[in-house]
């Protein structure tokens, strides 16, 4: 069994919005190959971490695998971001409609060490969940 620990927004008195606090929360477990990580695209942004650039991006994925390790990526979740870079607010928006935009989620899609990583819509509105997931299976392409 996994142990998976997702990223926050920064909120409050939550820990885990830097990959530095969550390399320490790793660091505590004895048996650390039990311990993975999630992603929330909504919660990386609030946090600071801009991944809307294809330039950006790769800072963000180079900063993720030098101080985690791309190896303990076991999940994201896709979601847009209804609060601005750096705000600290856990507020998900439908993909393309916040301040993520779809470039965003292109880049991520595009990469292909997220290929076989599970990915997990976490938006607001149901009812938009099938033409969301169109989307991101054509951004993928």
């Amino acid at each position: 069994m996994t142990a998976v620990i997702e990223n926050t927004a920064g909120q409050g008195t939550n820990t885990g919005r830097s990959f530095e606090e969550i390399a320490e929360i790793i660091g505590q477990v004895e048996d650390q190959s039990r311990v993975g990580v999630c992603l929330d695209t909504c919660h990386s942004f609030a946090a600071g971490y801009d991944l809307r650039t294809p330039e950006s991006y790769r800072q963000v994925t180079a900063d993720f695998d030098r101080i985690i390790g791309f190896g303990r990526l076991c999940g994201m979740h896709l979601n847009d971001a209804k609060g601005e870079l750096s705000c600290h607010l856990d507020r998900h928006a439908p993909i393309g409609d916040g301040h993520l935009g779809l470039e965003a989620f292109r880049n991520v899609l595009t990469d292909p060490r997220i290929d076989n990583i599970p990915l997990i819509l976490e938006t607001p509105d149901d009812t938009r969940w099938a033409a969301e997931i169109a989307l991101l299976k054509q951004m993928a392409l």
